[in-house]
């Protein structure tokens, strides 16, 4: 998005989350009144952006099981302001952070890289082949995936096997902007930093990411631009000292990203885009908004849990008295201690429920805990579904193979499991949207707006765990129903291609599920195939798999699955799940024994989805 930026937008940013180092007081913010700048506004609302286009992206899975490599490719359309992006890839059983770094767009950048799996290690392995644009850290070619979070009981092969599937989130952090920095103590004065008057400088940030014969010249960890995004500051209103002097702005979205599953041995390959969440200036507007800036520091320095509970809705980040744990009546759980299930560091920051939205970012929402958990029901909302539908195949005479994936972008800001020193020693815990950090109702007036009151979408009443997984219950009955709509467009149904329909079900549970016929899915990227139980599917899973049998006319078909969750939306009297967040695809592969000697073949079909 074009705009000539300046440096009054401090009075919206989040400013407490940006810039702190391993030794910063953390002081409450000041937060100023939304401003319009040159015509373009904050951002209001969290929308899900179909056109693929935003400020938040999800890319629902990587593998590299079974001879599978991944291809990722992130893209700025912004042609003036360079970005800096989270980048960081989840374990598919609890979303756990197994690899994560720091990456500095140019204006125009697109940044690429392959997942596969290391052979030495049997982790997955990042590889950037060619790759030029900036990186925090500079060496992450060739790494291979981090186990720490991981379960301590598994064995390092059971390990290993965790990180070789999951997904992805890419968060706009800040913008770098083109132009001059204002001289130090000029505080919102000039506005226009591009034609700033001296002293000031040109943005060294944006000199360093900028692409200069196809290089940028200062991705150098050790240079003084890269060193100032780890500098402590108390000074959050990009003032003297503060985010604007570092070269950053607020972030005004305009990423996109793309992936891409290979399987070299069967040559079937299945790509798509990454779902897009956009902040945008209203529900009725399609116009992008800009966001706060939350860049933190690419590096281990421990983290208070004071201040992760300013920054995120993680229930194993934030600690017993921030994660308003229920217990299995359903009442609040009191706090007992004020320690986290685990230690935060700098890295594990931003994620997705850090608040985002100018909104979010007063300090009595901050301090209470309010702000994490209302970016996170706002996300959940963008993301929720209350079905899912694709196509599926599985004719033999064609030796198809279908594999669905389902991925909970953001169950794990509601939900997680905290792992202890054994199995049996491990807990479910949860963040409590409903109340504050105190185990206080949230007021009326703080409550996430579109949701009133602001509803948690996992409970104990719904969540049960199978081994390290959550899973998750829920019902859909009438398969095949033709009551009149919109009752039968939120029911599960599966049937062939000629309306021959499977029995009504009483149990159909969707990502994570516990088994029970007829389907259920465990994990939080979770595969499930079709007819395939004895085999290794399209995809090769292993983590989160699941096989769901049925006996259809022609062996091809479509199925619609319900998703549990709030009932909060009534037509007609009749009362409407609000459903779970829920993102993925169809991935089928087919041979011709005939053509070429033999050809194999991917199709890959997004979900369909209803939001009733």
């Amino acid at each position: 998005m074009k705009r000539t930026l300046v440096a009054q937008c401090a009075a919206a940013v989040l400013t407490g989350a940006a810039m702190v180092g391993a030794n910063a007081v953390v002081t409450t913010p000041t937060v100023g009144a939304p401003v319009v700048i040159d015509g373009v506004s904050p951002a209001t609302v969290l929308t899900n952006n179909t056109d693929g286009i935003g400020h938040i992206l999800v890319v629902p899975y990587y593998s590299v099981q079974n001879n599978n490599d991944t291809y990722l490719s992130i893209v700025n359309h912004d042609m003036r302001n360079g970005k800096a992006v989270k980048v960081r890839f989840r374990g598919a059983s609890n979303s756990d952070d197994v690899f994560d770094f720091t990456l500095l767009l140019s204006p125009g950048d697109v940044w690429s890289a392959a997942i596969s799996k290391d052979a030495a290690s049997g982790k997955a392995k990042l590889t950037v082949p060619s790759d030029k644009s900036c990186t925090l850290p500079n060496a992450i070619s060739g790494q291979t995936f981090v186990t720490t979070r991981l379960a301590p009981y598994l064995t390092d092969e059971q390990k290993a096997n965790e990180t070789r599937e999951g997904y992805i989130e890419i968060l706009n952090m800040a913008d770098i902007y083109p132009g001059r920095v204002p001289a130090a103590g000029a505080g919102d004065t000039p506005p226009d930093r591009v034609n700033a008057v001296a002293p000031a400088v040109n943005n060294p940030l944006f000199t360093a990411v900028k692409h200069v014969n196809s290089t940028p010249p200062g991705c150098a960890e050790t240079a003084a631009h890269m060193v100032a995004l780890f500098t402590d500051s108390t000074d959050y209103n990009l003032t003297a000292g503060g985010a604007v002097q570092k070269g950053l702005d607020v972030p005004t979205g305009g990423l996109s990203a793309s992936w891409t599953v290979i399987n070299v041995p069967s040559a079937a390959a299945y790509s798509g885009n990454a779902d897009a969440i956009e902040a945008r200036v209203s529900d009725d507007s399609t116009r992008p908004g800009y966001g706060n800036i939350v860049l933190f520091p690419q590096a281990d320095t421990a983290q208070t849990v004071a201040n992760a509970r300013l920054w995120t809705a993680d229930p194993l980040l934030r600690g017993a008295v921030a994660d308003n744990s229920i217990a299995a009546s359903g009442t609040p759980a009191l706090p007992t201690a004020a320690t986290s299930y685990v230690s935060p560091a700098a890295y594990d920051f931003p994620d997705l429920s850090t608040p985002y939205l100018a909104a979010d970012a007063a300090p009595a929402a901050l301090a209470a805990g309010i702000a994490t958990k209302r970016q996170a029901a706002r996300l959940t909302h963008a993301f929720a579904v209350s079905s899912v539908s694709n196509e599926f195949t599985t004719e033999t005479g064609i030796k198809a193979k279908t594999d669905w994936v389902f991925t909970a972008a953001t169950r794990r800001y509601n939900v997680a499991r905290n792992y202890g020193t054994t199995a049996t020693a491990a807990t479910t815990v949860y963040t409590n949207y409903t109340l504050d950090d105190a185990n206080v109702a949230i007021a009326s007036d703080l409550v996430f707006p579109g949701i009133n009151p602001q509803l948690n979408y996992y409970t104990p009443g719904n969540t049960t765990v199978e081994g390290s997984q959550i899973c998750v219950r829920g019902i859909s009955t009438f398969a095949g129903a033709t009551t009149p709509f919109p009752n039968n467009r939120i029911t599960g149904v599966a049937g062939d291609r000629e309306e021959n329909f499977v029995g009504a079900s009483s149990q159909f549970v969707i990502s994570p599920g516990t088994p029970a016929a007829p389907l259920t899915i465990c994990g939080e990227a979770s595969v499930l195939r079709f007819n395939n139980a004895a085999g290794t599917g399209v995809l090769g899973a292993t983590v989160t798999n699941k096989n769901v049998d049925i006996t259809v006319a022609g062996q091809s078909g479509w199925m619609r699955i319900a998703t549990p969750g709030l009932t909060t939306y009534t037509v007609g009297g009749v009362a409407y799940p609000q459903g779970l967040p829920i993102v993925g695809s169809s991935f089928m592969e087919l041979r011709n024994d005939v053509a070429n000697g033999g050809s194999n073949y991917g199709i890959q079909f997004p979900h369909r989805t209803t939001r009733y």
